[in-house]
């Protein structure tokens, strides 16, 4: 699921398809007018300038209200205030006949009205700022040891006297 925040523009009913406009880098939500190719569909009772969560699905059916009568399997399009009603300029088609005012499933079955082709793709938009360091990760085991080296040379001859170690005893007398 995605989700993003969202200004409704106008009061919208329950159960009505939406589009989506973006101004001055905020994103609005509006009843669909005919012709348009609805975006969202409202889950309840939205006021103008409340801002929502809107969450996108994946939906492939929405229940809406519909604006006339429309038989089982007709193509619906957008009638007035974002309701479904029979429509040649179709987004999808009805699973059951229903009466203006009913909630009646409408199943997406293509891009409707006002599609055509796609346009080519915009530039990207800027890089957004850098977000913060995540936290250090736990500590790994610890490794194999790697093999014994060659060995060193030989150290500079020490004091006159001096016996240095001899390899059975450390410095102190104790075994080494």
């Amino acid at each position: 699921m995605t989700r993003f925040k969202a200004t409704v523009s106008e009061d919208v009913e329950a159960n009505r398809l939406m589009v989506k406009s973006v101004s001055e880098g905020l994103i609005g939500l509006s009843i669909a007018q005919p012709g348009d190719t609805p975006e969202f569909r409202s889950t309840g009772k939205l006021l103008e300038g409340q801002e929502v969560t809107v969450t996108i699905k994946g939906a492939n059916s929405w229940n809406i209200e519909a604006g006339g009568d429309i038989e089982a399997g007709a193509d619906v399009g957008v009638g007035d205030d974002g309701m479904a009603i029979e429509s040649e300029d179709s987004f999808g088609y009805a699973t059951r006949s229903a009466s203006a005012g009913d909630k009646i499933e409408v199943v997406r079955a293509s891009s409707g009205g006002g599609a055509g082709e796609k346009g080519p793709r915009g530039d990207a938009g800027p890089a957004g700022d850098k977000g913060p360091d995540g936290d250090q990760g736990a500590k790994g085991p610890v490794g194999d040891q790697g093999p014994i080296g060659d060995q060193g040379p030989v150290g500079e001859k020490g004091p006159t006297g001096d016996k240095g170690p001899t390899g059975d005893k450390g410095p102190d007398g104790d075994p080494a």
